[in-house]
C-alpha cells in the first residue's frame, strides 16, 4: 500500500474543487447572498413599519389621553357652574320665599289691626247706645242722642286714656 498521494491526483482535485468554488460563487453565493440581502431588507423594513406604528399608536395613546382629560376638565366646569347655578337659583327662591312671607304677614297684620279697629268701633258704638238705654231708664227720660253720645264718648276716652 502505497501512502503516498499521486500528485497529479491532487492538482487535478484541488483544481475541480477551485473551480466548484469558482462556479458556486458565480451560481450560487450571489444569489443566495442576494435572497439573504433581500431578506434582511425586508426584515428592517417590517421593523421600521412597525417601530413606526409602535410611535404612532404611542402618539394616538397620548392624544387620547389628552383628549380625555380636556373632557374631564370641561365636565369638572360644568358640573361647577351648574352648582353655582343651583345655589344661586336656591338663594333666589329662598329670598323671593322670604319676601313673599314677609308680605303676607304685613298683610295680615294689616288686615288684623283694620280688623281689631272695626271690632273697637263696634264695641265702642254698642257700648254707647247701650250706655245710651241704661242711662234713659235710670233717668226716666232720653236725654238729647247727640248729646249723651259725646259724654259716653268722652268717658270711653278718658277711660282709654287712662289705660295707657
Amino acid at each position: 500500500m502505497n501512502i503516498i498521494p499521486d500528485p497529479r491526483l491532487l492538482i487535478v482535485q484541488a483544481g475541480g474543487f477551485i473551480l466548484l468554488l469558482i462556479v458556486f460563487k458565480v451560481f450560487l453565493w450571489k444569489p443566495i447572498m442576494g435572497v439573504l440581502d433581500a431578506r434582511r431588507s425586508e426584515i428592517e423594513n417590517q421593523y421600521g413599519d412597525a417601530e413606526k406604528r409602535r410611535r404612532e399608536a404611542e402618539e394616538l395613546k397620548a392624544s387620547y389621553e389628552r383628549h380625555m382629560a380636556q373632557i374631564h376638565e370641561e365636565t369638572r366646569a360644568k358640573i361647577t357652574e351648574a352648582l353655582k347655578e343651583g345655589q344661586a337659583m336656591r338663594d333666589e327662591i329662598i329670598a323671593d320665599s322670604r319676601a313673599q312671607a314677609d308680605r303676607i304677614l304685613t298683610r295680615a297684620e294689616e288686615e288684623i289691626k283694620r280688623e281689631r279697629d272695626k271690632a273697637m268701633h263696634e264695641l265702642r258704638t254698642r257700648v254707647v247706645d247701650l250706655t245710651v238705654e241704661a242711662t234713659a231708664r235710670l233717668i226716666g227720660e232720653r236725654l238729647d242722642d247727640e248729646k249723651h253720645r259725646k259724654l259716653v264718648d268722652r268717658f270711653i276716652d278718658d277711660l282709654e286714656g287712662a289705660r295707657k
